[in-house]
Formats: C-alpha cells, structure tokens, sequence
C-alpha cells in the first residue's frame, strides 16, 4: 500500500507578509494551508509556491515510502547563502537499473524541473536556494514490487543542488536552458560533486522579461 507524502515545515525566521501566489489543488487541506501560510510569513510567498509545487511533485514522481519537504535552515557557501529545502522523496531506486546519472536525471525531471515549471519567480531572503533531495538505493530484482522492499529500503542517498538565484530566475524566465542552469549549479551526492546531462524538452519560447517590482533576492 502507498504512503501519501506528508508536507513537514522547520520555520526559523520572519521578514515577509506579501500575499502568497501558490495556491492550488494540492494544498487544500485546512492543515497544510495553515503551515504554508506560516510558511509565507517566515519565507516569502515564492519559497512557499516552491515548497508546496515540490511536494505536488514528490507525490507524482514515484514514491513508495512517505515523503516530507520542509525548510531546514541557510548555509554559507563559497561567499553566497542559501535557503536549504530538504525533500525526503519516499523514492526507492534500484541500482540493478539506475546507475547514478539516471538517478539524477529522475530527481530532476520528476520532482525539480516539474516544480521549476509552475514557478514565475524566486525571491527568497537568501542568495539562493539549497534544495536537497533524499532517496534510498538498493539493489534487488526488477521484477519485484517496489512496495515489497519499504520495510527495508536500502542506504539513503543525498543529493544537494545548489541553485544561485540569478540563475534559477533566469532559468523560470526561460531565459537560461536546464543545460546552462546545471551546468552553473554545484551538485554534490553524498557530499562528492556530481554532473550530468538533462534531457532538454523544454519548447523554444520567447524570453520573459522580469515584472516591474520584481526584488532581486
């Protein structure tokens, strides 16, 4: 039986009380729109949009296990700071058929670039955003049923991409391709730096210029 994904929130500090643009079907629940209201407070309405198209996401990328998204802090790294978005995904993989870069390829086609594309803009009260990615990995036989291996998922893997802001508006703007973006984005998997190539689908557009107010992060 499937575990439906449960939105969980750290708040740690304030500075924000602009009306949030993020509702939608999702986030229905009296419970969970009481936390992302919180959350806008504390946060900004973007980083709530972001939080709750993340775990829409999760939800719809294949988990097994229950899944959580919450905020869990800033980091200071190499002069900029980001906002650290923690997503436990509830995703087991399987290593008999998921090497490294298909992982990284799902992680950012099923749960990143799904978010990123009900996203207009990033205004955090940070340089950028931190936004980490948990999965388990074990190696069994793909003809099993995933859920016969949720009592025993395997080691847990942490993936860590670090978007600057100016690149992940610039990305929203489609104004930079997914290419560029993380190609410009550290990604480090159990703390050892990491690349690949996504899959470009994304269709030709013209650029967006940013709206008027839009404030720089």
């Amino acid at each position: 039986m499937l575990l439906m994904p449960l939105l969980m929130i750290t708040l740690t500090t304030s500075g924000f009380a602009e009306e949030p643009t993020w509702k939608h079907e999702g986030t229905q629940s009296p419970e969970l729109g009481k936390l992302l209201r919180e959350l806008n407070q504390k946060y900004g309405p973007d980083t709530v949009s972001l939080i709750s198209w993340l775990n829409d996401a999760t939800i719809r990328s294949g988990s097994v296990l229950t899944a959580t998204v919450g905020v869990k802090g800033q980091e200071t790294r190499a002069n900029i700071t980001y906002l650290i978005v923690q997503v436990e995904t509830g995703i087991i993989f399987n290593t008999q058929k998921d090497d490294q870069t298909s992982r990284l390829r799902t992680l950012w086609e099923e749960i990143l670039a799904d978010a990123f594309s009900h996203l207009e803009n990033m205004r955090v009260p940070t340089d950028g955003v931190r936004i980490d990615l948990l999965s388990h990995c074990k190696s069994f036989a793909i003809t099993d049923d995933l859920t016969e291996h949720m009592d025993e998922p395997g080691q847990t893997e942490t993936v860590k991409f670090y978007f600057s802001g100016d690149s992940l508006r610039s990305y929203l703007y489609k104004q930079l391709p997914a290419q560029a973006l993380l190609s410009g984005t550290p990604i480090l998997v159990n703390e050892v730096p990491a690349s690949f190539s996504p899959v470009e689908t994304t269709p030709k557009t013209e650029a967006r210029t940013p709206r008027l107010g839009d404030r720089q992060s």
